[in-house]
C-alpha cells in the first residue's frame, strides 16, 4: 500500500472512464489497475451519451453492452474488489434539466455523478465546452454571453445549485471545471470576492442536499498545474458546512487510477476534514482518513 507522511492511501475512486467514452483502456484494464493499485472500492463512470454531435461521450447503441460488461466484471472480480455501475451525468444550462435518455437509464444505475460540461445551446450540435480547449470557452462566451465572463461563472454556478437540488446526484463532479483553462485569470480571478462569494453560496445549497462532493485529482494529469477539483481555498469552506466527500480520480487511462491521492488525502486532512464517503455493498459508509 502506497503511503505519504505516513498516512495511508484512499482506497476508492468513483469518477472512471474507459474507452466506451473518452478514456484510453478497456473496462477490464481499468479493473486490473485499481486491484494492483490497492483500491477496496470502485465505481466505472462512464460519460451518458449527449443529444448532440460529440466526439468525448458514449454512443447509445454502447449502452447495453456496457451495463452487460459492468456486469461480467463485478462477478469476475467479487474477491478482489467491489465494483459499481455509474456514468457521469450532464446538466445543461440552457434546458435546466439532464436529457431524457439519462432519465431513463438513470435507474439502472449503481449511483450517479452529475456535472456540466457545455456552454450554450445543447440543442443543436453548435456547442462550446468549458474544458475543451481555452480557445472553444471563450468562443462560447462570446457567443451566448456577449463576452461576459463573470455573468456566465454565476450561471454556472446557480446551474450547478439548481442540478444538484432538483436531482441529488451521488456525487457532484469537479465543481470548478471552469478554471480548468483559467491560466492567468484569463477568465476570471478566484481571489475575487464575487467569484468567492459566488461559489460560497452554492455550497450553501448543496450542503441542503444528500450530495457529495467530490475531490477530484485527475486535473494535473492533462493540464499540468491546474491543481485538483475544488480549489484548496474550498475545502475549508465544504468543511465548514460538513458537506461529504467522495474521492475521483476523473481517470482516463490505468496510470491515472490513484493520482495524487496521497496529496489530497494530506490537504483534507490539514483542512478539518476526518472522513470520505465510499460504497460497501451498496451502500454508502464513511471511512476515516489517514488510518
Amino acid at each position: 500500500m502506497q503511503t505519504f507522511g505516513g498516512i495511508k492511501m484512499i482506497q476508492a475512486n468513483y469518477h472512471v472512464h474507459s474507452n466506451y467514452c473518452d478514456g484510453k483502456n478497456t473496462l477490464e484494464e481499468m479493473v486490473n489497475a485499481g486491484i494492483e493499485a490497492g483500491l477496496k472500492s470502485m465505481g466505472l463512470s462512464s460519460h451518458m451519451p449527449l443529444p448532440f454531435l460529440n466526439d468525448w461521450t458514449m454512443e447509445e447503441a454502447n449502452l447495453e453492452n456496457y451495463f452487460k460488461d459492468v456486469a461480467n466484471l463485478k462477478k469476475k472480480y467479487a474477491l478482489s474488489i467491489e465494483l459499481y455501475c455509474g456514468m457521469e451525468i450532464d446538466y445543461f444550462i440552457d434546458r435546466k434539466d439532464i436529457s431524457e435518455l439519462a432519465k431513463k437509464v438513470w435507474p439502472r444505475l449503481d449511483y450517479t455523478i452529475m456535472s456540466i460540461h457545455t456552454i450554450g445551446s445543447t440543442c443543436s450540435d453548435d456547442v462550446s465546452y468549458i474544458d475543451d480547449s481555452q480557445e472553444d470557452f471563450a468562443k462560447g462566451i462570446r457567443k451566448y454571453y456577449d463576452n461576459r465572463s463573470q455573468k456566465f461563472i454565476e450561471d454556472y454556478y446557480k446551474a450547478i445549485g439548481n442540478m444538484v437540488k432538483k436531482y441529488q446526484p451521488d456525487i457532484l463532479g469537479h465543481i470548478d471545471l471552469i478554471k480548468k483553462y483559467n491560466q492567468g485569470n484569463f477568465f476570471f480571478n478566484e481571489k475575487d470576492t464575487w467569484y468567492q462569494e459566488t461559489v460560497k453560496h452554492c455550497l450553501d445549497v448543496i450542503v441542503m442536499t444528500n450530495t457529495r462532493m467530490e475531490i477530484n485529482t485527475g486535473a494535473n494529469m492533462r493540464v499540468p498545474g491546474v491543481g485538483r477539483y475544488p480549489s484548496d481555498w474550498m475545502i475549508p469552506e465544504m468543511c465548514k458546512r460538513n458537506i461529504p466527500i467522495t474521492i475521483g480520480g476523473d481517470t482516463h487511462s490505468v496510470e491515472g487510477i490513484i493520482n495524487e491521492f496521497n496529496e489530497a488525502e494530506a490537504i483534507l486532512l490539514s483542512c478539518g476534514y476526518k472522513e470520505y464517503w465510499i460504497l460497501k455493498k451498496g451502500r454508502w459508509e464513511s471511512q476515516p482518513l489517514g488510518v
